[in-house]
């Protein structure tokens, strides 16, 4: 469907099945750069009351993409539980609860039935689920692998790191879903940031070798082998209760906080879709890997990769400024092996899509899983030749 097309059917038989939205439609645009989900900038057009001019109010739509999420509907009743209870946590804190946490528009099938079910998405003729979200104006998402250390804002008066703030965002969005009531959030992808079940998937892959191409990857296969038993570690602690189940977000790149303009921090978590319990330490982790390399994640020539220490200090200081206050001596502890396994799972998980065909990550040339392999491969083993660097600095910031 070319954009025209669906922009009418969005138009006709999505958008108007969203309360709140009174008014005429203005715009409504590709937006963001994200490669899971489509994504649009809806824009209202509203007429004013008494003396009020006309005014704008924008939208976020979003077309889950049940491709990848197999379970739309267990996603967007996390998203629901988990929106609902950071409002409620912003709210008796003094926040602005429009601006720091998303907050979902209601269906209208939610306004004349007792059942919850469709209560925050639509589902159009095609099968596809849609869901609103109001657009939170004043704040930027920084995409990483772009040389941004740290920001100048308010005339060059003010500088923040938005690494640093980035870590403490999501730590942050850990501590005020802690208490979230029960039931026990979905699993929306079983296994997603389990390293053992990662690392039985890559052995599965090597043994079908299905495409002949194992013969071309022996060192990085070696790396990964060699490795095996470092990946069991930190799920083992997890399955004999020694580190407890939290609710964990699972996509923590530093584009997924929103940084305030006006006040340099960092505002609001978003991109919800993986949040489910597991290993809280791992967003530390994820965020460490996806905020420190020094090259693009499928760079081909392996010299510019690399990993910045002192961009692992900033998010190690923004995290562990709220770590502190709730995680135990025992996750802590391990900070800097969930770095390190969270670098080399995404390792194995592109050595066994290149093993398998490249069948789950998009490819544009021949060996591009390979590539992304070596690249994370290389900061894992840039990450070993500096842990005890990476360790002394996490006791530093411990106190």
């Amino acid at each position: 469907m070319d954009h025209s097309s669906l922009e009418d059917h969005l138009r006709a038989s999505v958008i108007p099945r969203f309360q709140h939205l009174l008014g005429t439609i203005q715009s409504l645009e590709p937006y963001g750069s994200g490669l899971i989900n489509d994504t649009y900038k809806l824009s209202i057009l509203r007429a004013g009351t008494n003396e009020e001019k006309e005014d704008v109010v924008s939208f976020i739509l979003q077309r889950i993409n049940h491709q990848v999420f197999t379970r739309p509907v267990k996603v967007m009743s996390n998203v629901e539980r988990v929106t609902k209870h950071l409002a409620e946590k912003i709210r008796k804190r003094g926040g602005d609860v429009q601006r720091e946490t998303l907050t979902l528009i209601p269906t209208t099938e939610s306004s004349c039935s007792t059942s919850k079910e469709h209560e925050y998405f639509v589902v159009d003729d095609q099968g596809n689920h849609w869901r609103m979200y109001t657009f939170i104006s004043g704040a930027t998402a920084y995409p990483i692998g772009k040389g941004i250390y740290c920001l100048r804002i308010r005339d060059g008066k003010t500088t923040i790191n938005i690494f640093r703030e980035a870590g403490a965002a999501f730590c942050q969005f850990q501590l005020d879903l802690a208490d979230l009531p029960p039931p026990r959030l979905h699993e929306t992808i079983p296994g997603f940031g389990d390293s053992a079940v990662r690392f039985d998937q890559f052995q599965a892959a090597l043994s079908r070798d299905l495409h002949g191409r194992a013969k071309d990857c022996q060192p990085e296969i070696q790396f990964c082998l060699d490795r095996e038993q470092e990946s069991y570690i930190l799920p083992k602690l997890l399955q004999d209760g020694k580190i407890p189940e939290r609710i964990t977000h699972y996509d923590t790149k530093i584009d997924n906080v929103l940084i305030d303009d006006a006040t340099g921090k960092g505002l609001c978590v978003i991109d919800l879709d993986t949040v489910m319990p597991g290993l809280a330490i791992y967003d530390f982790g994820d965020c460490v890997r996806t905020a420190t390399a020094l090259a693009a994640e499928d760079e081909m020539d392996l010299t510019k990769v690399g990993f910045s220490m002192e961009i692992f200090e900033w998010v190690a200081e923004g995290y562990l400024s709220i770590a502190k206050q709730f995680l135990t001596e025992l996750e802590m502890d391990h900070l800097v092996l969930v770095a390190r396994m969270v670098t080399f799972t995404m390792g194995l998980r592109f050595l066994a899509d290149h093993l398998n065909g490249d069948v789950y990550y998009k490819t544009t040339r021949d060996n591009h899983n390979l590539d992304r392999a070596r690249s994370q491969l290389k900061m894992v083993a840039e990450m070993e030749g500096n842990e005890e660097e990476m360790n002394t600095i996490i006791r530093h910031l411990r106190g």
